[in-house]
């Protein structure tokens, strides 16, 4: 059980590669995607600034627009590979951090759309995963940040 909490989010400068992927190849493109913008950065004079992130636009299906990267900080000049450098919005959101492996994030979502109508707040139709700690060892120990903004 995640404890969730509002909190006003900085609009950051991130890095990403986005794309609309089936749900069954997500994985492979967060792969894919880390090692693309991390190369790209490090070649355009960037430095990443924060933990890696896969930022959701919409609601996911079979497929999902995800954008994956990095806050990045520095003068960034333009990426290669697709890459772009934009600013993600802030605001009011409600944040909160799963602990476990990612296959059991879906109950800790439904944690958060009960927290959410329980207080009648509305989110935006973006969100996104801060991924606070490496995919290795333990993975009961994995942490996850969740931030839902709000309309």
């Amino acid at each position: 059980m995640a404890d969730f909490e509002l909190v006003e989010v900085p609009t950051q400068t991130v890095a990403v590669l986005r794309r609309v992927v089936p749900m069954s190849e997500l994985t492979g493109f967060f792969g894919e995607a880390f090692g693309v913008v991390a190369g790209a950065l490090a070649a355009a004079g960037g430095q990443i600034a924060g933990p890696p992130f896969g930022w959701y636009h919409g609601m996911p299906t079979d497929t999902v627009d995800v954008s994956v990267g990095f806050p990045v900080a520095g003068d960034v000049h333009t990426p290669d590979g697709g890459v772009v450098v934009q600013e993600r919005p802030g605001g009011r959101a409600v944040v909160g951090v799963h602990v476990g492996p990612y296959d059991a994030m879906e109950q800790t979502y439904r944690e958060l759309q009960a927290w959410l109508g329980e207080r009648a707040l509305v989110p935006r139709e973006d969100m996104w995963e801060e991924y606070l700690s490496e995919p290795v060892g333990d993975p009961a120990t994995w942490q996850t940040r969740i931030v839902t903004p709000l309309s």
